[in-house]
């Protein structure tokens, strides 16, 4: 996989004006919940040191995290940034180490891969699977994401609705939001979602219970192909289950999961 080291020139931060931006947005949700917000002090707090970029702005999200509060990240940045959002095209696999920002729609010709802080304040389109990596990754994306596979870890926000073909969440110390889902298999292996979710097949964190949950293999193997189950050490010794490495390795690898007989698609 490319590793995508923000080649291109940091986008010069206007300390001032997105200053403004957030203390209008402070009043407004004030004004909204006709009391006092203490907590819109962490969007104070994210403009209070002078910065030379936006990748700079997103970089502090690593340390200081409101993820009730994330959302108004990639908006702040749209107001202050005005009607200059492009449409930015990456050719390739990419892997994602450093803060990344791009104002505007990101199309990703491959896997995305994420394992920093990163904002987009347009939609997010990966002919492949977007993963992340949480703690290291933080990521808020102001519209929606399309991939064939969407696999978080970390804590990760989107102001619009996720397409996919699978969505799973796992490691529970973070936190997938959405508007709505629409995939043919959703799973919460101990990751929280919250989102309205569409989906073919759907198992929540008590429903998964880490697949042991009841009927949970039966569900699987009748959904998914043969390859994407795999001998488990602690089963017992002829026993296959549910390997979720595998079928994001066949994602990645534009391979199908469904079986062919599976049902079809209802969202």
């Amino acid at each position: 996989m490319a590793h995508n080291k923000n080649g291109d020139t940091p986008l010069p931060i206007d300390m001032a004006a997105i200053r403004r931006t957030v203390e209008v947005m402070r009043a407004e949700r004030a004004a909204t919940l006709k009391s006092d917000d203490s907590d819109s002090g962490w969007l104070a707090g994210l403009v209070e040191r002078d910065l030379d970029s936006y990748q700079e702005f997103v970089a502090q999200l690593r340390v200081t995290l409101d993820p009730d509060l994330l959302g108004y990240v990639p908006e702040m940045c749209a107001k202050t940034l005005g009607d200059t959002g492009t449409i930015r095209t990456l050719i390739g696999d990419q892997q994602v180490d450093t803060p990344f920002f791009h104002h505007g729609d990101l199309v990703v010709k491959g896997d995305l891969g994420v394992g920093a802080p990163f904002v987009v304040t347009g939609s997010v389109t990966v002919e492949g699977v977007m993963g992340d990596c949480g703690p290291d990754s933080v990521v808020a994306i102001g519209g929606a994401v399309k991939a064939r596979g969407v696999l978080t870890s970390g804590e990760m926000l989107v102001m619009g609705d996720i397409e996919a073909d699978v969505v799973y969440g796992d490691y529970n110390d973070s936190t997938l939001h959405a508007g709505t889902i629409r995939a043919r298999l959703v799973i919460e292996d101990d990751h929280q979602t919250i989102a309205t979710v569409k989906a073919d097949l759907y198992f929540d964190v008590d429903d998964y219970q880490g697949g042991d949950g009841d009927g949970v293999q039966e569900q699987l193997r009748a959904f998914l192909v043969d390859e994407v189950f795999a001998a488990d050490e602690d089963a017992d010794e002829d026993e296959e289950v549910f390997d979720a490495g595998l079928l994001f390795a066949r994602l990645r690898e534009g391979l199908p999961v469904f079986r062919s007989d599976a049902a079809p698609e209802g969202r």
